[in-house]
């Protein structure tokens, strides 16, 4: 019995990893040199502007179905930001749209939304007993990544 328990975890486990690898691909062949430019040229002294960014995006994030949850930064060389979203449900192509045309003037916004997106449509493809989609973890810096929390 304890075998059967344990295949099944390595099996879901393996699942995960390849699904997972493949999320954090899509942001990373998709827009790594542009996050990557943005903390090379000017490494701490972007956070700032970033923090400014980020606050200023809140209302247009609550619409696009998240809740920002709390910012991480780590201040080594090189800096990151680790941005916490928290899930508040999924929105329909059409008001997608609308979100990322509210946040075309901001690259890195339309980055982050991309990702949100993308993130929450494969949860929705991860099946793990009754957990659903909780945060969406997107780190922002020389190495970019995408995680997502199910509770």
């Amino acid at each position: 019995m304890t075998e059967g328990i344990l295949d099944k975890a390595k099996s879901l486990s393996d699942s995960l990893k390849d699904k997972v690898t493949g999320l954090n691909e899509f942001m990373i062949e998709n827009d790594k040199n542009e996050i990557i430019s943005l903390f090379k040229e000017k490494g701490v002294s972007k956070i700032d502007e970033i923090f400014e960014t980020i606050d200023r995006y809140r209302s247009v994030f609550t619409d696009a179905g998240y809740q920002i949850g709390g910012i991480n930064t780590s201040l080594g060389i090189p800096p990151d930001i680790t941005i916490v979203f928290k899930f508040l449900g999924t929105i329909d192509t059409e008001k997608r749209k609308l979100v990322l045309e509210e946040a075309e003037e901001n690259k890195l916004v339309i980055i982050i939304l991309e990702s949100l997106f993308k993130a929450s449509d494969f949860s929705e493809k991860i099946k793990v007993g009754e957990l659903t989609l909780k945060t969406i973890n997107v780190k922002l810096g020389l190495i970019p990544a995408i995680s997502i929390a199910l509770g």
